[in-house]
């Protein structure tokens, strides 16, 4: 059997199982989709993200992390008995026809940490990959002269205005898929379409979309999963 011939039966075997694969989701109906959870989609937002508790008997502080040594710092401050905090953003990315989830510091090299006294800050700021603790401006009222002025004194915060922040980060946290956008030009990769350019038209239920297939310089509509189709 020649390589074309192969190629032309794998590819007449994957249109095969489409169209079992379609039957299959008709037969089973708005009934039994009811009857058990609908698995995540990649045209599902990430919400409900768990909000993490602020003590509000320690002190709470932002400390700087030196650059290319976040992580360091962490484990760093954690060591030191510090309890830290890191906002993260979220997206949804496609890899190898997968959903992941992908998490970055929202605040760049910027911690939250929460320490006992200010002898347990010093400790927590010299750190190995903490750069500084973020102060603010005071007048001095430690000594007694005719100089007034002001010195810098780390800033501390209010404990229920950071939960607020860290609810507000929670509650709004809704992650749009990045992977596949309608619009976007991609590539068929398995099917009887294979090689053939595609732009996305809608994003389906189920990890499917639906594209228009280039053929003869005119799109055809075409239902596909987010494993058959690759972005250009």
């Amino acid at each position: 059997m020649s390589r074309l011939n192969r190629k032309q039966r794998k590819r007449e075997l994957q249109r095969r199982r489409d169209v079992r694969r379609a039957e299959r989701r008709t037969r089973s109906g708005p009934a039994s989709a009811a009857a058990a959870p609908s698995p995540r989609s990649v045209a599902d937002p990430i919400c409900g993200v768990a909000s993490p508790v602020i003590d509000p008997d320690l002190c709470w502080y932002i400390a700087k992390t030196k650059p290319r040594m976040g992580d360091r710092a962490l484990q760093a401050l954690q060591d030191a008995q510090a309890v830290t905090y890191q906002p993260r953003s979220s997206e949804v990315v496609i890899r190898r026809g997968r959903r992941v989830v992908r998490h970055a510091p929202m605040l760049v090299r910027t911690v939250f940490i929460g320490v006992r006294d200010l002898a347990h800050l010093n400790v927590a700021k010299d750190s190995d990959g903490v750069a500084e603790i973020v102060s603010r401006a005071v007048e001095d009222t430690s000594t007694q002269g005719n100089v007034g002025g002001q010195v810098l004194k780390p800033a501390r915060l209010d404990a229920a205005g950071l939960q607020r922040f860290v609810d507000g980060i929670a509650k709004g946290e809704i992650v749009e898929p990045v992977g596949f956008k309608v619009g976007q030009s991609v590539l068929v990769t398995t099917g009887p379409f294979a090689s053939f350019p595609a732009v996305v038209e809608v994003i389906l239920p189920h990890d499917r979309i639906k594209v228009g297939v280039s053929i003869f310089g005119k799109a055809s509509p075409v239902e596909l999963g987010i494993a058959d189709v690759r972005t250009i």
